[in-house]
This record gives structure tokens, C-alpha cells and sequence, in this order.
């Protein structure tokens, strides 16, 4: 039984659906399925059950469940044991982020490693806020950052490494453009641009909201951030963003603080607890608190908009 295969046997239970599975761990629906059929045929036992619209884990499969999670910890608890024998800090590390995160904050941190630890090989990967939390889990991804507080597991570890600043982006021109900041009341009514419910953006800006009487309007719903980004410059409505976002948009795009309620959003460092221990994790792990401390993974701040 190989480990790759029982490690993509649990993203597939997790979801019980092949393509949402692939999506998490950046897989193709194809090697999914052949590791799954790998799996079985190694174990002589039918891990799904396929016969119906949505696949369902066999008795077998839900035993091998049962036993997944304590078999990869084992496993990563064996690894990271030879490398701390063997003084040796190798191998590679999946790293996520937010598709911001991944623009701004991240960068300079993986280069400050990885001129530290050459022998490690890093891997970046954008994605939303759930499929961050779903990699660590499954373990497609050692650490990842996103925006907001997670809700800490025995599995999950979380802390936060920064805040970043919210703003409300305006387009060029915008009647509340000469304004030193906005609030809720200055945009009531005000068209705004969202992202889809469930991403940590939308969370904003419902937080932000909250109260009925000052809700804004909402023109466009839209899967990108950075779609919304480009529709602010071009005069389609406001958004409620995290400045860093803006910073990586448009520079058309007019930028006011944001004084409704929290200013700011924390920036989350995920981990999971167990393969947290690895070496390359723990180093990874501690260079980003020293970075993050130190100002230097930082974004430079640049002046608000005019």
C-alpha cells in the first residue's frame, strides 16, 4: 500500500466526489482514479461504492478510514525521525495561499527560505480559503495562509502571522473620492461588487454589513478577486478588499480606510498538528513567525489614494 495512494484515498472520502477531490489535491480526475483502482486492487477490497449518482464508502473503505489518518501521521512521524538522525532538512513542501497571499505576503518569505534551505524543494499553489484548509487536512499541503481566524483542531493549527488593512476600493472619479475615509453610512446604496458566498472576501463584506439599514447594494456577484479589482476601475460598483488586494489591482483604483466596525482581517498560518513535526515544516513554520515578526514578508505599504 503506498502512501501517495491512501493519502489520495482520503481526500476522495472526504469529499465523495472525484473531480472536488482532484481540485484540492492538484490532481488530475485521471490519476485520482487510477490510484483509488491501485489502491483497491492492492488491499483485494472495493473501497467505493459506485452504483449510484453519488459514490459512497464501502464497510471496507470506512474500516481503512478509520485507520488513514493514525497511518500517515506513523508515517510522517517516521520520516521526520530518520531526517532529525540523519541531520537532514530535504525534501518538499506544498505551500498555499490565497491567490493575494501568494502575490504579496509569500513571496519573500519562500525566497528567504529557500536561499536558507536550498535541499528543500518548495511548491506554491493558489487556491480559496475552504480547499486551503481541505489540502492541509488531507495533507496535499504542509502549510497554507489565508484570510480570517480558523476554528483549531486536534488536526488543524492556526495562528496569526499579520493583519492587513481593509479599504473600501472606488472607481476613479467616485463623489467620495476626496474623503479620508468611509463608513457604512457613506455608502448606503452604493453599488458593490462581491465575491460568491462562501469565500473569506464575501465573509467581509457581510461582517461589515451586517446592520440592514446601511447595507450597500450589490451589482455583480463574481468568482475573482481580482475580476472585481478590474470592475471597480471601470466604474461598475465599490468593494470592501483588503488593501493588499488593491495594491495588486488596477492603479486606477482609489482607496479609502475602512472605519466600520474591524478595520483589518487577520492573516492565518495553517499547519496541520501531526506532520507539523516534520523538519522542513518546523523550520518552514518558524522562519515565517521570525519574517512576519520582523516586518520583512511584509508587502510595502504604499500611501493611501489620493
Amino acid at each position: 500500500m503506498q502512501l501517495r495512494h491512501l493519502k489520495t484515498f482520503v481526500a476522495v472520502a472526504s469529499d465523495l466526489n472525484i473531480t472536488r477531490a482532484a481540485e484540492r489535491i492538484h490532481l488530475a480526475q485521471s490519476s485520482v482514479s487510477e490510484q483509488i483502482q491501485a489502491l483497491e486492487a492492492d488491499l483485494n477490497a472495493v473501497l467505493f461504492d459506485r452504483s449510484g449518482r453519488k459514490l459512497k464508502l464501502t464497510e471496507a473503505g470506512q474500516r481503512l478510514l478509520d485507520h488513514a489518518d493514525d497511518l500517515l501521521a506513523r508515517a510522517d512521524e517516521a520520516r521526520a525521525a530518520v531526517a532529525t538522525a540523519a541531520n537532514i532538512t530535504a525534501g518538499t513542501l506544498a505551500i498555499g495561499g490565497l491567490e493575494t497571499l501568494c502575490a504579496s505576503y509569500l513571496p519573500p518569505l519562500l525566497a528567504h527560505f529557500g536561499a536558507q534551505h536550498p535541499a528543500v524543494r518548495l511548491q506554491l499553489k493558489s487556491a480559496g480559503s475552504g480547499d486551503l484548509r481541505g489540502g492541509v487536512k488531507s495533507g496535499a499541503l504542509d502549510v497554507s495562509f489565508a484570510f480570517g481566524e480558523t476554528a483549531e483542531t486536534p488536526e488543524l493549527k492556526h495562528e496569526v502571522v499579520a493583519e492587513e488593512e481593509l479599504v473600501v476600493a472606488l472607481p476613479p472619479g467616485h463623489r467620495l473620492a476626496g474623503q479620508v475615509a468611509a463608513g457604512p453610512d457613506d455608502l448606503h446604496n452604493e453599488p458593490f461588487l462581491v465575491t460568491e458566498q462562501g469565500c473569506v472576501y464575501r465573509q467581509m463584506f457581510e461582517t461589515a454589513f451586517a446592520k440592514k439599514d446601511t447595507r450597500p447594494r450589490i451589482a455583480v456577484e463574481l468568482g475573482s478577486i481580482a475580476a472585481i479589482q478590474k470592475l471597480v476601475a471601470e466604474g461598475a460598483g465599490c468593494a470592501l478588499i483588503p488593501r493588499v488586494a488593491a495594491r495588486a489591482g488596477d492603479g486606477r483604483i482609489v482607496t479609502l480606510p475602512w472605519t466600520g466596525g474591524s478595520s483589518s482581517v487577520p492573516v492565518s498560518m495553517i499547519w496541520h498538528g501531526r506532520r507539523g513535526k516534520r523538519p522542513a515544516v518546523r523550520l518552514f513554520l518558524e522562519a515565517a513567525r521570525q519574517k512576519f515578526k520582523s516586518g520583512d514578508a511584509l508587502p510595502q505599504r504604499a500611501a493611501p489614494s489620493p
